[in-house]
């Protein structure tokens, strides 16, 4: 890519970016819309620094942030696990698991799959309030297809088809939804000898785009006493539909060489910087930063802001902002294979925060 083609796309990007920044979020239609699981991190390395790592996220677990990183793992075939123990007291986890396969210069596939674990609930009727009589169990699920393309060493693009599912025993709903994204990367301030390089990393991402869901099942109708007693009926409640929480995401990041040698770049740090805007609820603000040493031990923390979340009285979320977490890489032989243990944390206040574990198995060494 040339001088001049690098200056239109990103004279495009910031177009799009003040476009987005332009049209505020809504927070008086908080909790207007449903599949709110839809925007939930469960991954234990990005949400480490939150929307702030859309520009840099790569591999599976950019299908859940930016799916245009998809194409940028470094390996050519990728597999990750996570395990998040939500709003700890709640008895709410959620699983998560993706696959990537790079295909060349054709692309990358990817498959990525997110369930929840909700603990059983009570069954309570009007002759029952207590309960007593059994639970049940609420479900979610979303399966999501990606692929992701890189078109030169500075821009890749990504498309993300996702099934959600959600409901009870009795009532349910399913729909479909897309997510597309763009990563740009290029060297800003390069350094003698090379050894610094892509060191601006920008991200714009759109997620959770589709019709709206309907709930059906049973659980929608009861039995009613009509005409003063003397007979029942059963009735059909009507529900409105479910809209999906659709969301754009800005992030950008900057690598900063903390070496003073020029030929060494053993400590960088990371900053990063994103710009939520919800459909549904207030926009959000994320600042994060990340210290790298020698590209197997990370240490990352960030602050996502939304209107009123310095208040207790007006916090829109158990959420009050902060969030960190840490990466240990290695290396497994000569063959480029690597594995990866993540961990994030999530503050929030009631219950005692958001506990994510990861793990990234990472097999050849892409060209």
């Amino acid at each position: 890519m040339n001088r001049r083609q690098k200056n239109i796309f990103l004279a495009g990007l910031m177009t799009i970016g003040v476009v987005a920044t332009a049209v505020a979020g809504n927070p008086e239609r908080q909790g207007q819309a449903g599949s709110a699981q839809l925007t939930i991190n469960g991954w234990a390395r990005s949400s480490g620094m939150g929307w702030a790592y859309g520009g840099k996220v790569s591999g599976t677990e950019a299908m859940y942030m930016n799916v245009a990183g998809l194409d940028r793992i470094k390996n050519t075939t990728e597999m990750s696990f996570s395990r998040t123990e939500w709003l700890m007291g709640s008895g709410i986890a959620i699983n998560n698991a993706g696959f990537a396969q790079k295909v060349g210069e054709s692309g990358t596939f990817g498959i990525h799959v997110m369930q929840y674990a909700i603990k059983p609930i009570d069954i309570t009727t009007e002759q029952n309030p207590y309960g007593g009589i059994g639970t049940f169990r609420v479900n979610m699920t979303n399966i999501g297809l990606a692929y992701s393309k890189s078109f030169s060493s500075n821009i890749s693009a990504g498309i993300m088809a996702k099934m959600v599912s959600e409901g009870i025993p009795d009532a349910q709903a399913s729909g479909i939804a897309l997510d597309a994204g763009v990563q740009y990367v290029t060297t800003l301030r390069p350094v003698r000898g090379g050894v610094k390089k892509d060191d601006f990393r920008f991200g714009i991402s759109m997620k959770n785009i589709g019709p709206d869901m309907q709930h059906s099942g049973d659980g929608l109708s009861y039995k009613a006493i009509l005409d003063n007693g003397t007979f029942s009926k059963t009735v059909q409640v009507k529900v409105d539909n479910i809209k999906l929480p659709a969301l754009l995401n800005i992030a950008a990041s900057y690598d900063v060489k903390l070496d003073s040698d020029p030929n060494q770049y053993d400590n960088k740090l990371t900053l990063g910087f994103g710009f939520t805007n919800f459909a549904f609820s207030a926009n959000q603000l994320t600042l994060a930063a990340e210290y790298s040493y020698k590209e197997f031990l990370s240490l990352r923390a960030g602050f996502a802001y939304q209107e009123g979340i310095l208040n207790e009285e007006t916090r829109p979320s158990a959420f009050t902002g902060p969030m960190a977490g840490l990466s240990y890489d290695w290396k497994m032989g000569e063959d480029g294979n690597t594995v990866s243990l993540d961990y994030s944390y999530r503050a929030t206040n009631p219950f005692s925060g958001v506990h994510s574990f990861g793990i990234r198995i990472g097999l050849g060494a892409a060209e």
